[in-house]
């Protein structure tokens, strides 16, 4: 009976050890589903904020496009009926001129036909030089319907039909590209990298080693620090690439003008034209000196997911695995310059571009 009483109790003990298993993982089960819901319920207010700001948006653009057509068309009216006044001026000027040329020549035919002809050759000659006289004094010219100035106002409006249609192209090439994030197909540009960066064969990898390499030092390749560029270069829409992080002890990724110094000692910082993200000082930081903030992330980043908005001007960095937003430069300076991939890696590291 001792036998059976131990064996019942082991299997009791059996049992509640499992269902306390059992009640933990409900538990957790129960954590992860209000972690859900709430995640869930978070993510349909941003989209229900984003669908709004869209909205409000396209009603600005709408307002502001009938506001310049209305403007314009009104402007088309002013001018129409500046045309007409001077048409009508014109009219009435010229209408004179002719009723005094008829009464002058009305006057004279008057007179020739009460004369007889020996009258005629016996008239004072006052009449022939009045009339020749006449003729050279006020013979008239054409002033033109038109004055210059409303010239110039027609051939304006002339102008604006073409400029808008390559306007509206160049809009709709914008919108249209700009709507649909693109990915980028990234890749080094070795005349920009550092004596101590090796760059490999495919450009989508890049090492940084012990010792400079004796490279020539051109106007495009940095100098100080372990820096190199992408080849792309991004002036319109949205773009993104991804690059493999893994474990490396100090690096950063990002973007910068083409402009940006390639010698001397600096921060890579918004100020000199640099947006960027990465590791160093053993966390996971933003180059925003003096500070440089650190983001509090719950696990380690493998992959990077870099993202340029050039006419929001905007650079976003996010976790490639998990989608989750880790920094976003807003209303960046971009100064109307094209923009290019950065990368920065420290000794005995390696940054891979992923396909």
């Amino acid at each position: 009976m001792g036998l059976l009483n131990k064996a019942a109790k082991d299997w009791v003990d059996q049992i509640c050890r499992s269902l306390e298993i059992l009640r933990k993982e409900r538990k957790s089960i129960l954590v992860y589903k209000a972690e859900s819901e709430k995640e869930s319920y978070d993510l349909l207010r941003q989209m229900d904020e984003e669908r709004e700001k869209t909205a409000a948006a396209f009603r600005q653009l709408h307002q502001f496009l009938e506001e310049q057509e209305k403007l314009l068309l009104a402007r088309v009216e002013e001018v129409k009926q500046e045309i007409a006044r001077s048409q009508d001026e014109h009219i009435a000027r010229l209408s004179g001129e002719l009723s005094s040329l008829n009464s002058f020549i009305q006057e004279v035919e008057e007179k020739q036909q009460q004369q007889s002809e020996n009258e005629l050759l016996q008239v004072n000659g006052d009449v022939t030089l009045y009339l020749c006289a006449r003729c050279k004094r006020e013979s008239f010219e054409n002033p033109g319907a038109f004055p210059i100035a409303l010239m110039w106002k027609i051939h304006d409006f002339c102008d604006i039909n073409p400029f808008l249609e390559a306007i509206m192209k160049q809009f709709k090439d914008s919108l249209l590209s700009g709507l649909q994030i693109q990915e980028a197909n990234v890749s080094l540009d070795p005349e920009t990298a550092h004596p101590g960066l090796i760059v490999s064969e495919d450009h989508k990898c890049v090492t940084c080693e012990d010792e400079d390499q004796d490279l020539p030092d051109s106007p495009e390749r940095f100098e100080w620090f372990p820096y190199v560029l992408g080849c792309e270069e991004f002036t319109a829409g949205r773009h993104f690439w991804e690059v493999a992080v893994e474990s490396e002890d100090e690096w950063a990724v990002g973007v910068a003008r083409k402009s940006v110094r390639r010698k001397g000692d600096y921060d890579p910082s918004p100020a000199e034209g640099m947006w960027n993200m990465g590791m160093w000082d053993d966390e996971y930081r933003v180059s925003i000196p003096p500070e440089d903030p650190s983001l509090s992330l719950s696990q380690e980043l493998k992959k990077i997911r870099v993202t340029l908005n050039c006419a929001g001007r905007r650079v976003a960095f996010f976790d490639a695995d998990t989608g989750t937003q880790l920094y976003v430069f807003s209303d960046a300076s971009f100064c109307g310059e094209a923009i290019l991939p950065f990368f920065c890696v420290s000794e005995g590291g390696h940054l891979t571009i992923c396909p």
